[in-house]
């Protein structure tokens, strides 16, 4: 509990197979919530890790498997990011922030984005 900064329970926390931290989540969720926020920590792992094709799968899993919960305005974000770093094509920036701006307007991974309304 104190390598991690563990102050609560159920603090969830995920790990690469080097120990380090790249998601966590402290609370009671429910299981369709508790599924979206592993999948969102796994898809963060890819991400950090720049295995961004695992990364975009994670992200669209949540996008269709759990799309009402609060990892998917996250997973959003991340899918944009995602195939902007896998492709360098910066329009996938401005095409998650649309998805954001379309399914998850008052999030604020929707602010976070809203800087990719520059690119042309």
């Amino acid at each position: 509990m104190k390598r991690y900064a563990v102050r609560w329970t159920p603090t969830i926390i995920i790990l690469d197979s080097d120990g380090e931290e790249h998601h966590r989540f402290v609370g009671y969720l429910p299981p369709e919530d508790f599924v979206a926020q592993i999948v969102l920590g796994k898809g963060k792992v890819d991400f950090d890790l720049d295995r961004f094709e695992q990364a975009i799968q994670c992200f669209q899993e949540i996008l269709v498997r759990f799309p009402k919960t609060d990892a998917a305005p996250e997973a959003q974000y991340y899918l944009g990011v995602s195939k902007y770093k896998a492709s360098h094509d910066p329009k996938e920036l401005k095409l998650g922030l649309e998805g954001l701006q379309r399914d998850y307007p008052s999030s604020e991974w929707a602010k976070k984005a809203q800087v990719y309304s520059l690119i042309p």
